[in-house]
This record gives C-alpha cells, structure tokens and sequence, in this order.
C-alpha cells in the first residue's frame, strides 16, 4: 500500500522539479524577447511583471523593434536577477543598430518575471550612454585635428614672416645706394 503512495509523490516531485528548472531567470529572459520579436505581446506580458506590462507597448513599435538579441552575464540576487542583452534592430547578417542594455528579473510567487520599466529604462540609459560616449570621441578627435591645424597653419604663417622679412631685407639692401651704407668701422 505505502508503494503506490510513493511513486506519484516522486512523480509529483519530478514534475514540480522540471517546472521549476524551466523558470529560471535565463528561460524567463530568452522566452520574454523570443516573443517580443515574434511580437506575441500576450507571451510577453505572462512573462512580465503585473504592475509592468503597460510598457510593453513601447517594445511592440516597428521603429526599434528588435529583430534578434544575445542575452549575456546573468548576476542573481535573492529576489531579483540582472540579465545583459543586446538588442539589434536587423536580423543576422543585416546592418542592424546594437542596443545593449540589462534585462532586470523579479521572482514572484508564479516565478521570475521581467520588469519591463527597469528593463526599458535600462536600455535607454546605455544608449545615451553610448551616445555622449560617441560625440566626446568624435568631439576629442575634432579638437585634435583642429589643434593640429591650427599648429599648421601658425607654422606656414612663420615661415611666410620669416620669407616676407628676408624678401623685405633683401630689398633694402639693393635699394639703398652702397655709398650710402655706411659700414660699421665707418661710425
């Protein structure tokens, strides 16, 4: 009698153990962009955290929306989990915008779902990042090569003064009459 009671308490464990293996925050993560791309909003927002699911909106525009992404490092916590991810606006082998950014996790009573706000906010926050990143190169390279410019044009305006005086030396000298020149043991 105890046999047949054991056998479905063990089959019961291995199910509840499967399930739970299926909802980490690595499955959860992956499945949450798979059906942003697929633009299966209702898999989505299952997968998203009640108070979020309004920004999911903001995922669903065809400007931006991604085509593939790459989950990276996960950093876990006890009731959340960090996810990077890289967001790209083309399916592979296209010329795509790369919009790297953190999926962030929250483990709920039904699992690890995805905080859309913090997850969104995430994102913008590394492309303005990204961005000023960019323009202070660009803006480094500009001042150097203007610097470096400058320095030429103030090196060939030298070496115009520098002719121009020897020009006008040269001219006094044939100019003035050699009588008139008076040499130095001459004062």
């Amino acid at each position: 009698m105890k046999k047949k009671h054991v056998i479905p308490f063990f089959f019961l464990f291995w199910l509840l153990a499967s399930c739970s293996a299926n909802n980490s925050p690595e499955s959860t993560a992956n499945d949450f962009w798979q059906a942003v791309i697929e633009k299966d909003m209702e898999k989505a927002k299952s997968l998203a955290t009640w108070d979020t699911t309004e920004y999911l909106k903001y995922l669903n525009k065809s400007k931006l929306h991604p085509e593939r992404f790459e989950l990276g490092e996960t950093m876990m916590g006890e009731r959340s989990a960090e996810i990077a991810v890289v967001l790209h606006t083309a399916s592979e082998g296209g010329e795509s915008i790369r919009i790297p950014g953190k999926t962030i996790l929250i483990k709920t009573e039904h699992g690890w779902r995805v905080d859309v706000k913090q997850s969104l906010g995430s994102v913008v926050k590394q492309t303005v990042n990204n961005v000023f990143d960019q323009l202070n190169n660009m803006m480094q390279k500009g001042i150097k090569e203007l610097d470096q410019s400058f320095s030429d044009s103030m090196n060939d305006i030298g070496k115009s003064l520098e002719e121009g005086a020897k020009e006008l030396q040269r001219e006094l000298e044939h100019s003035l009459p050699k009588d008139k020149v008076s040499s130095p043991q001459e004062i």
